[in-house]
């Protein structure tokens, strides 16, 4: 009996630190942002894959801004990466480096071929007791992928989805997902450089 509750005692501690883990990447995240600290920053970013993520999102709007997506047809997802190169790419480039992503992700703005852009994501939430609940509610998570809402407080269609995934043995941001209506202004800026 002893070693039944011992092992049932064990699990729960390692479900629960399992559950907290990305958690803590958070707020090392927040922390670094809130320091303003690039070279920290850079730790907890995959800025390939994040610089991928916005590139998918924008480059998916300019397409149907644009109209282009139903003439893409069987070779979309070609088509799709060569515009994302020329188009989407040059642009993201622009704001996603490490001290403009302190700048976007602190409140601020950044001055980019489009204009100046800021994403309003509220501070990335260094968690207290009583936010903790309502962040909890908006999250994600399965094996080595994490999401939540930013900011908490926002209905889902108005937030920003930060995207964590676990890279050796550390939770990066990987992505963020844009509200619907920032990625068509985004788009629709584009297109009038790029018709």
């Amino acid at each position: 009996m002893k070693r039944f509750i011992f092992g049932f005692l064990l699990a729960a501690v390692l479900l629960a630190a399992y559950w907290a883990w990305p958690f803590l990447g958070l707020h090392d995240l927040a922390a670094d942002l809130q320091s303003r600290d690039a070279a920290a920053l850079s730790k907890d970013v995959d800025f390939v894959g994040l610089r991928r993520s916005l590139s998918e999102q924008i480059i998916a709007a300019y397409l149907q801004v644009t109209g282009r997506a139903s003439q893409l047809g069987a070779v979309g997802t070609a088509a799709a990466a060569i515009l994302a190169g020329s188009v989407a790419d040059p642009f993201v480039a622009q704001i996603i480096n490490p001290e403009n992503l302190i700048q976007l992700l602190n409140g601020g703005s950044v001055s980019t071929e489009i204009g100046q852009v800021s994403l309003n994501t509220g501070e990335v939430p260094i968690f207290s007791l009583s936010a903790t609940w309502r962040a909890w509610l908006g999250t994600k998570y399965w094996a080595d992928q994490f999401s939540i809402g930013v900011p908490v407080d926002l209905s889902p269609s108005e937030q920003f989805r930060l995207r964590l995934q676990l890279i050796q043995w550390r939770w990066k941001l990987t992505g963020i997902d844009l509200p619907e209506a920032l990625r068509t202004r985004f788009a629709r800026e584009l297109a009038k450089k790029f018709p």
